[in-house]
């Protein structure tokens, strides 16, 4: 995957999540084939936003989760500050095509840790 299709991912990916809108999926000359690409594609997602990186997360931590989704272990991903809602917000539902919710926990070190 060359520069050209991880930023033309990345405009899709961006374009497409600012609009509330769903894809299927990317097309397969923009398509990252391994985690490596992929994960490429969104550090290009994190320059769009002004704030700092606000934290990770980690998905599909589960078998169940990982069969779900059709990766064979869990991912890393970014929080954008812009994305996070201050507590006791409302949490919009009109786009949630899955209608369920679900809990992310935060943790703030007094410190970086080593990689």
């Amino acid at each position: 995957m060359d520069d050209a299709a991880r930023r033309q991912a990345s405009d899709l990916l961006y374009d497409t999540w600012m609009k509330g809108e769903v894809i299927d999926a990317l097309p397969d000359a923009i398509r990252p084939q391994s985690r490596a690409e992929g994960y490429a594609v969104q550090a290009l997602l994190e320059k769009r936003f002004s704030a700092p990186l606000w934290g990770w997360k980690i998905a599909a931590t589960s078998t169940a989760g990982q069969t779900h989704i059709g990766v064979d272990g869990p991912l890393a991903g970014r929080i954008f500050a812009e994305r996070v809602l201050a507590p006791g917000a409302t949490v919009p539902a009109g786009a949630n095509r899955m209608k369920v919710a679900e809990v992310e926990f935060a943790f703030r070190f007094s410190r970086d840790l080593a990689p």
